[in-house]
């Protein structure tokens, strides 16, 4: 009675997804996984993290603004001529900025001080005055930071971080498309499964009303009553066991997805279409130009060809051009300070050079040995990619002809089953061999299915392998 009860139960929600007239493929699915899930705000969230590192570099080239105040008093050891007593109070304050562009500084300054100096008697020199002073100076590389390379050196090798971010965020994003692709195939395989339980126990009942007909007309004795009736309960059980993992999966898919709807939708897939793929030759020339992981490499070795090029850079000689222009005026009274009526000015060269320069020598090498290692890296995982690609290559060329001799054998069975029941019918076979010929022949549909379900869990790895799930 239990098992009756259970049978009913399954049987009603068996009809009720068959019911169903809202179907999902796998895109959408993943499509909507995508929008839903916070993985993959997650993973994007690492390159931001290096964008907002980035801009902060940003922040060597804003306007500095500097200021300072002083107070002296100096009284010196021995006073011959000169004052026994001086009291100063000065006030500075400028700006100043790095332009990225051109490498150049450029420095703006205001100086005022006020002094009392404390003068032997006759001195002809005033005892107190005010004295202002205001300066412009713009110093130029010519040589080592041309341009302003050492001044962007940070920001700019900060790009190959996160771009590499990025990389690494769709790799990882695809990996998680793939997992849960998998799941949405297994969904699948359940509801062909299903379906071939269902249509087994449709037939089943048939061949079971069948045999009651004639065992009620005494054509056959009651043992082949039992055994149809064995075999129709033992395929409900069946179908509740497969229709409850069915259930349970699509469960985990709408709260994957978090989307309730697919609560009340079944997959809409092709588990038995085979598809083309492309040759081994063609898939290593696809992974060598585009795999995001070779990808991952190149922009380690263009991060590192850049940090080359700085220590090149700190090895040149520092020859800048510099420029002042400053007007001042020191005076008794504070306004008259104030007219700044007495220009200066400055031009020349400053130079330097370290003689033999070790550090940057032993880090260019050091360098030249990190990107030879580096290449190495990505012809090592080019090849095993292309070995990986080469296998499931194989492998699913190998499935396609197994699929086409699943359905040879599903043909035969399905000869054989009906010879059986011609035999059986003719009193000329045993119910037994009838039973045995329709296991074999739904055997032969799992075989079929479960091969299908395989072949399509090795396309996914292969486009996976590809970066094809995620674009």
């Amino acid at each position: 009675m239990k098992l009756k009860i259970l049978f009913i139960t399954a049987i009603s929600t068996f009809v009720a997804i068959q019911g169903i007239g809202q179907t999902i493929t796998q895109q959408e699915f993943l499509d909507n996984l995508k929008k839903a899930h916070p993985y993959f705000e997650k993973e994007n969230l690492d390159a931001q993290i290096e964008q907002e590192e980035q801009n902060s570099y940003l922040g060597r080239q804003d306007w500095l603004i500097n200021a300072s105040t002083s107070y002296s008093h100096d009284e010196p050891d021995i006073a011959f001529s000169g004052p026994d007593k001086t009291d100063a109070v000065s006030l500075s304050g400028g700006v100043e900025r790095t332009f990225w562009k051109t490498g150049g500084k450029l420095t703006a300054s205001f100086h005022t001080s006020r002094a009392e100096i404390n003068l032997p008697p006759g001195t002809p020199f005033p005892g107190s005055f005010y004295q202002n002073k205001l300066a412009l100076t713009y110093t130029h590389p010519l040589l080592k930071n041309k341009n302003g390379f050492q001044n962007k050196l940070q920001f700019n090798l900060k790009k190959f971080d996160i771009d590499a971010s990025k990389v690494r965020a769709k790799e990882n994003q695809e990996n998680f498309l793939a997992s849960a692709a998998s799941k949405y195939l297994e969904w699948v395989h359940l509801s062909e499964q299903v379906k071939i339980i269902e249509e087994r126990l449709r037939l089943n009942e048939k061949e079971l009303q069948r045999i009651k007909k004639k065992r009620a007309a005494n054509l056959i004795n009651q043992i082949d009553v039992i055994r149809a009736q064995d075999v129709v309960s033992r395929w409900k059980q069946n179908l509740v066991l497969v229709e409850s993992q069915w259930l349970g999966l699509r469960a985990e898919l709408a709260e994957l997805s978090q989307d309730e709807k697919i609560m009340k939708m079944q997959p809409e897939y092709n588990i038995y279409e085979t598809v083309e793929i492309p040759s081994t030759t063609e898939a290593k020339n696809m992974l060598k130009n585009n795999s995001r992981l070779v990808q991952l490499y190149n922009t380690r070795l263009e991060q590192l060809n850049h940090s080359r090029l700085a220590f090149k850079e700190t090895m040149k000689p520092d020859l800048s051009a510099f420029a002042q222009i400053n007007t001042k005026n020191l005076d008794e009274s504070m306004a008259e300070s104030f007219i700044m009526d007495k220009p200066s000015a400055i031009v020349g060269l400053q130079f330097s050079l370290a003689l033999d320069n070790r550090t940057a020598k032993s880090k260019i090498k050091k360098t030249d040995l990190q990107t030879m290692q580096l290449k190495k890296q990505r012809d090592d995982l080019i090849i095993s990619l292309s070995g990986a690609a080469a296998n499931l290559n194989v492998r699913i060329l190998q499935l396609e002809k197994v699929l086409d001799l699943n359905q040879w054998q599903i043909k035969s069975a399905k000869e054989r089953t009906a010879e059986e029941i011609k035999l059986y019918n003719q009193g000329r076979g045993d119910f037994t061999f009838v039973i045995q010929s329709q296991d074999n022949e739904q055997n032969a549909k799992f075989t079929y299915a479960s091969n299908a379900l395989t072949y399509h869990k090795l396309l996914l790895e292969y486009n996976s392998l590809m970066d094809m799930v995620y674009n």
